[in-house]
């Protein structure tokens, strides 16, 4: 009785020390951020740290750009000792919820250092939006390209810094007219500011290198140092200590609410990883965002995505299979052989019934898995690892001696296929009824919910009433333009298809399947140097497919339920066996696929083809959140750890790293990514 009277009091106590806490590290944060303002401002006043254009000014004169950050820098510094001076002299001084409900008169210091930061924020984007559309500040390639014209770079960083001015300064005004739902806006707007703050001194600490002399140290060149690190230091520190006060007495954060939406995504460590190597490449070297690299990353990375679907599906049922890479390799032999040689008997066959021979003879190395594990009751590691070195054998008994069998080499033309024009306007007019669809499950529903959200407007009271509004529009808009898009392109290609006549198309099936694309839709012909191949289609279109069925089918359901309790799914009726000899047949089919589609890449195939390939795959399922005992994971984050390898591959070469390291970084991003996904697990559960 006595411990249960007294909880209520110590957790009472134990908030207040929470907070306490919280404050004094605040104002140590104050604290540092003023003295750091002064001394830049200093250091710019005396002459030591020049910026802007210095040509033909003497070293006592300072230009605009100098000035403007002299006084900025005195008022941002002073402001941040104020306010640390009102917290160390009064630990009690009202709160955010005081001022928001009306108790106290005045601002206190933390709600006007928050006020100030949400203005400097706001008229910070707008000075960079403007100096981007004047073309005082270029951005990306500027080569022939006249000043008063903005590529596609400039465009997005205007918008953005219209939006984000726009979203920060609405937010000081309502902060200031103690609109409560302001409250909410300024930690979101605060808190996405520290981590562009964090981002560009992260940026400033990878280019040093630039500014010190080779083979000298940072004292050689402090200002430069100084230059491209302090600005990003200081909004970082500045957000964050904003960000501190503004979530004191909240008990939900902004920060809080993203890692419970990540904690209902499978794929949050995919999520996460995929974002911090995408930025910090980026950061890292202006050639990882060039369409070249980003092409290069999916292009070579298309077989692994293709078995990665396979192997998430088995996976999220409980099992593994690591013979795929010798499936993958075994299944592009035959569908190679079955064009030239024959397989079976067979005489040569045209490439479409050789690939669905190869998908036949994958399908069934599959089943064989599958009937093995189901029937002895060995666990699927112990099956696998044997078919692996079994299946292994078929090509190195077929391709002796390290051969490389080529379809060039057997002198036979490219493999053709012929379409009949009418036959290619009714699978797009399929195509067409097949958007129409989903357009129109999903169009009403978003403007529905739209209606709504107006009709209800003054009566809403939520923080994100107006941007849940914004949203919706924006999705509804969205939706209606890409439908409407891909109706049109589709009416073009019917309308061209129906003009050719009764006259047969004759198309190459290794072009089909991953050849070089020459042009986009919209964006006209693709530079020779950007290996942009179709390959990448038909990975993205597997994608939504099995990731529609995983999420939206009876069939994904059963794989969950396989996966995470068998004995239960059994008690429901479900045939636990059907569902995995099932899904090692369709991981074992999807091994296939990749196999034909490196085939219409190369044009051959060599008897270590896939050698070592399960474990990247199984490492991307595992990154993508696909949990090793069963019953939940993602396509899509399988398609992210995918794409996590991809952007390895090609920005460890671009920023000059050894590529031996290449496998040394995977291992620890996987570690990363498994002990984030248990953290948001244990934050769902």
């Amino acid at each position: 009785m006595e411990r249960a009277s007294t909880s209520p009091l110590a957790a009472r106590a134990a908030g207040r020390q929470q907070k306490s806490s919280q404050l004094n590290l605040t104002t140590i944060l104050l604290v540092i951020v003023g003295i750091a303002s002064l001394i830049v401002a200093e250091q710019v006043a005396t002459g030591w740290l020049a910026l802007g254009e210095r040509a033909n000014i003497s070293r006592r004169n300072l230009n605009p750009i100098e000035l403007i950050v002299i006084f900025g820098c005195v008022v941002w510094g002073l402001v941040a000792l104020r306010t640390a001076w009102g917290f160390i002299r009064q630990p009690s001084l009202p709160n955010m919820t005081d001022y928001f409900e009306g108790r106290t008169t005045h601002i206190a210091p933390g709600v006007m250092v928050s006020i100030a930061l949400l203005l400097v924020i706001g008229l910070i984007s707008l000075v960079i939006g403007e100096q981007v559309l004047t073309g005082w500040l270029p951005l990306g390639e500027r080569a022939n390209i006249s000043r008063h014209n903005l590529n596609s770079l400039e465009w997005f960083v205007v918008i953005a810094a219209g939006l984000w001015a726009l979203a920060n300064l609405r937010t000081a005004w309502g902060m200031f007219k103690r609109d409560r739902r302001a409250w909410a806006w300024s930690q979101w707007t605060v808190l996405i500011t520290a981590l562009i703050g964090m981002t560009l001194f992260l940026a400033g600490l990878m280019n040093i290198y630039r500014v010190i002399p080779r083979g000298g140290s940072l004292l050689d060149n402090l200002p430069g140092v100084q230059e491209i690190t302090a600005p990003g230091l200081l909004i970082f520190l500045s957000s964050l200590a904003v960000y501190r006060f503004l979530t004191i007495h909240v008990d939900l954060t902004a920060g809080q609410s993203v890692r419970n939406r990540l904690a209902q995504t499978p794929g949050a460590g995919a999520i996460i990883g995929f974002i911090a190597i995408l930025v910090g490449f980026t950061i890292a070297t202006p050639l990882f965002f060039e369409p070249r690299a980003l092409a290069g990353a999916l292009s070579t990375n298309i077989s692994n995505g293709i078995i990665a679907i396979g192997i998430t599906l088995l996976m999220i049922s409980g099992e593994f299979d690591l013979s795929v890479g010798s499936i993958y390799g075994a299944s592009a032999l035959v569908f190679v052989l079955a064009m030239t040689e024959g397989v079976l008997g067979l005489p040569p066959l045209a490439a479409i019934p050789a690939a669905l021979v190869s998908l036949a003879f994958a399908a069934l190395l599959g089943f064989i898995n599958g009937i093995i594990r189901i029937r002895t009751g060995i666990p699927s590691f112990i099956v696998t690892l044997g078919t692996l070195l079994a299946y292994r054998a078929i090509p190195l008994v077929i391709i002796p001696d390290g051969r490389i069998i080529r379809y060039a080499d057997y002198r036979l033309p490219e493999p053709m296929i012929s379409l009949h024009p009418l036959v290619l306007a009714a699978g797009l007019a399929l195509l067409a009824l097949l958007i129409v669809l989903l357009a129109y499950a999903t169009a009403p529903r978003l403007y529905r919910r739209l209606r709504e959200r107006l009709a209800n407007f003054q009566q809403d009271t939520s923080d994100f009433r107006d941007l849940m509004i914004v949203w919706l529009t924006l999705r509804l808009v969205f939706t209606v333009v890409a439908a409407v898009a891909l109706l049109y392109l589709i009416g073009v290609g019917i309308v061209s298809m129906i003009g050719q006549g009764s006259t047969l198309l004759d198309v190459s099936f290794f072009s089909l399947a991953n050849g070089r694309v020459a042009s986009l839709p919209f964006a006209g012909p693709i530079d020779p140097s950007v290996n942009f191949r179709t390959g990448i289609f038909w990975w993205f279109l597997l994608v939504f497919v099995f990731q529609f069925i995983l999420m939206n089918t009876p069939y994904g359901s059963y794989t969950f339920a396989v996966g995470g309790n068998p004995g239960a799914a059994r008690a429901q009726g479900i045939s636990a066996n059907r569902i995995k000899v099932t899904n090692f047949m369709l991981s074992a089919g999807l091994a296939g696929v990749a196999g034909i589609t490196y085939v219409a890449r190369v044009g051959s195939v060599n008897a270590n083809l896939g050698d070592g390939l399960e474990l990247e795959v199984i490492a991307a399922a595992v990154i993508g959140g696909t949990l090793l005992e069963g019953g939940y994971g993602s396509i899509i984050g399988a398609f992210l750890g995918v794409l996590i390898f991809g952007m390895l591959q090609t920005g460890l070469v671009l920023v000059g790293m050894d590529p031996r390291v290449f496998f040394g970084v995977i291992g620890v991003i996987i570690i990363i990514a498994v002990v984030i996904n248990r953290a948001v697990q244990r934050v769902r559960t």
